[in-house]
């Protein structure tokens, strides 16, 4: 992010900042939802020296519209597919009409890092980068999750997190529960002193830290038969949605995936089978 925004601001003068230099940034960047992102780090950069230097003047930063909220999410059939290419499976014969699978084959291969990805971000609706930096102990580096008492801390320990992008912890469920100790188990191993050794990471790729798993998914959503939409974050819109349609208590549903109340009313509210019931039967 820093690295965009010193491309195209690191030879101006805080004095030759107006209007139209941001909206030429977000022409050049290409993106709106990304150039407002980018130029709130810029404010907030402004903003923090003024704090700590004084500044004669303060510039204001104007920002792209925001976008709305993504509204993507995926049916249980679509996530079933999708675990099964993650697990190797391909399919072989397609029904014409539906164009959907009726017959899948195993292959030699699979992508066992992808499978627990997408549990992990089915069941618990957690951000893709604090999923990757899941660890099986806690960790100033990483989250980390306590099979013990059954709960995912997103935050490392000491870490402040963003407003907007709270890591708060999250109870697992009964079903994942079951998934991350048999992971666990076999992420364990017994060293020559006969002391019982764990990988770090609990979603890793050959012990590694995964750093980028685009790759990966795409392939999978391909062999899938899924479009271009869906990204590892529609399985935090997915949490989200199925969450809204059974009915779970805002405040619960909220707390769950780290975000307020008001946020998942206003992205969410409308999937419920409770949506505005009072206000179509009033009269």
């Amino acid at each position: 992010m820093l690295d965009r925004i010193t491309d195209f601001f690191g030879d101006m003068y805080l004095t030759e900042l107006r209007g139209q230099t941001y909206r030429d940034y977000a022409i050049d960047r290409g993106n709106l939802g990304g150039a407002r992102r980018d130029l709130e780090a810029l404010r907030s950069a402004i903003n923090h020296y003024h704090a700590e230097e004084t500044l004669d003047m303060v510039p204001k930063v104007t920002l792209p519209e925001k976008g709305e909220p993504r509204q993507g999410w995926l049916t249980r059939r679509e996530v079933t597919k999708l675990l099964l290419a993650a697990m190797g499976w391909v399919p072989v014969v397609v029904d014409v009409a539906t164009r959907e699978p009726v017959k899948w084959k195993r292959t030699g291969w699979r992508y066992p890092h992808l499978v627990r990805l997408i549990m992990i971000g089915l069941y618990t609706g957690t951000r893709l980068s604090a999923t990757l930096g899941l660890q099986w102990m806690p960790s100033t580096t990483g989250g980390h999750i306590n099979l013990e008492s059954g709960v995912i801390y997103r935050k490392a320990q000491g870490e402040r997190s963003m407003h907007n992008k709270r890591k708060t912890p999250v109870k697992i469920p009964p079903r994942l529960l079951r998934f991350l100790r048999y992971w666990h188990k076999a992420d364990t191993a017994i060293d020559e002193q006969g002391r019982p050794v764990t990988l770090r990471y609990a979603v890793h790729y050959a012990g590694e830290k995964i750093v980028k798993p685009h790759k990966g998914f795409r392939s999978i959503r391909s062999i899938a038969g899924l479009g271009e939409d869906v990204t590892p974050h529609v399985l935090r819109h997915t949490r989200a949605t199925w969450l809204a349609q059974a009915g779970v208590e805002t405040e619960q549903a909220a707390a769950s995936l780290g975000m307020t109340a008001e946020e998942f009313e206003r992205t969410y509210a409308h999937a419920s089978p409770d949506f505005q019931h009072q206000a179509a039967n009033a009269f």
